[in-house]
């Protein structure tokens, strides 16, 4: 049975935020103005293990929208990609997010990323693209768990309060109850992670309460003035950042690895291995940038192979595209290039032989 009670909403609440762009999405929808809502995130926002694609929290929190304001088109973009955290989502927020105008987005990765430098600089360069773009969205940040209770919401909650983003998490609601032995688990939960159709119910529930409750705030409560950014806590390297496919980078070589424009996920038009055996499969390109990093897949497949890697003629690196004894394929970043300034760089990246492990996929690099 789904069920939600008012002591599991009031635990979900991190921070309340500045609400005025909230308020003005609401003020819009009711104003007769069509909207857009955007999700950003991994495996739970696609939706991953709910048993139909209308019970993921996703769906649940649009359908909301929908029968809350029936005189208006509202339009949904679902930007979950499995597996994928801050680095590849800041990079990819710009085509396949705020290329909608939407007017509030939803960003859940807090299971995702991880307690280090570069996921904490890439998540703050996240928040602070998207409070910079012209048609000003809101933001909720959104804090789902791992079945031990852990994640990473301590370092997003630290970005979040400069920002004064509302933030909702998941995690708190779920493990007090499981705390006070009201349920466990696996009752809301489909493995260590995806929640089941209940939990995606009552993370739905957690965000659509929250927006219900901004339209009973005062006004007075609401700040009209704009988001000033200020310095950043940890950096704000990738703000700009892209990735870059075949169609975009300057190739100078190529032979034996070439172009895969069926890709991986939603990650199109990169690279693949196409010979089973060659002592010269190589790719070779020219990129400029301060921060870049290569996307490629990590795979269970046992023909997964190995490249070596090098940057502007220095010493040589190994990659592994094997994920040996693992639970699937995901896309995969690898840091090359971190600079003060940007610069030309030539990367050069060969396969290794071997006859058996010969398959790789570059599906691009996150430039910055």
């Amino acid at each position: 049975m789904e069920y939600i009670t008012q002591e599991m909403i009031n635990n979900s609440l991190v921070s309340k935020g500045d609400i005025k762009r909230i308020a003005n999405l609401i003020d819009k929808a009711e104003r007769g103005q069509d909207i857009t809502i955007a999700f950003l995130g991994g495996s739970i926002t696609q939706g991953c293990n709910a048993t139909k694609k209308e019970n993921c929290y996703v769906n649940r929190t649009y359908s909301w929208f929908k029968n809350t304001f029936k005189d208006i088109n509202i339009k949904c973009i679902n930007a979950g990609v499995g597996a994928t955290g801050s680095i590849i989502g800041v990079h990819r927020v710009e085509k396949q997010v705020l290329a909608y105008n939407p007017d509030i987005i939803f960003i859940d990765f807090a299971v995702n990323d991880k307690n280090n430098i570069y996921d904490k600089i890439a998540y703050e360069s996240l928040i602070r693209r998207i409070l910079s773009t012209e048609n000003q969205p809101a933001i909720i940040e959104v804090f789902m768990s791992n079945f031990d209770g852990s994640n990473v919401q301590e370092q997003q909650i630290e970005i979040g309060k400069k920002y004064k983003i509302s933030m909702i998490s998941f995690r708190d609601t779920v493990q007090k109850e499981i705390e006070n032995g009201k349920i466990k688990w696996e009752d809301v939960a489909t493995d260590e992670v995806h929640p089941n159709d209940y939990g995606h119910f009552i993370i739905s529930e957690l965000l659509i309460n929250f927006i219900k409750n901004v339209s009973q705030y005062s006004r007075n409560e609401v700040e009209n003035k704009i988001i000033e950014l200020g310095s950043p806590i940890f950096g704000e390297n990738y703000i700009n950042g892209e990735i870059k496919n075949n169609k975009e980078v300057n190739i100078t070589e190529s032979n034996g690895i070439i172009e895969d424009p069926e890709g991986f996920q939603v990650f199109n038009n990169g690279w693949k291995s196409s010979r089973v055996k060659d002592d010269n499969s190589i790719l070779k390109v020219n990129l400029k940038g301060k921060n870049i990093f290569l996307l490629y897949k990590k795979s269970i497949k046992e023909t997964s192979g190995k490249i070596q890697v090098s940057i502007d003629g220095n010493t040589p690196f190994i990659i592994d595209t094997y994920f040996e004894n693992g639970w699937g394929d995901y896309s995969e970043t690898k840091l090359l290039i971190s600079d003060k300034e940007s610069d030309n760089h030539t990367i050069e990246i060969k396969l290794i032989d071997d006859e058996v492990k010969n398959e790789i996929y570059i599906m691009g690099f996150l430039v910055s």
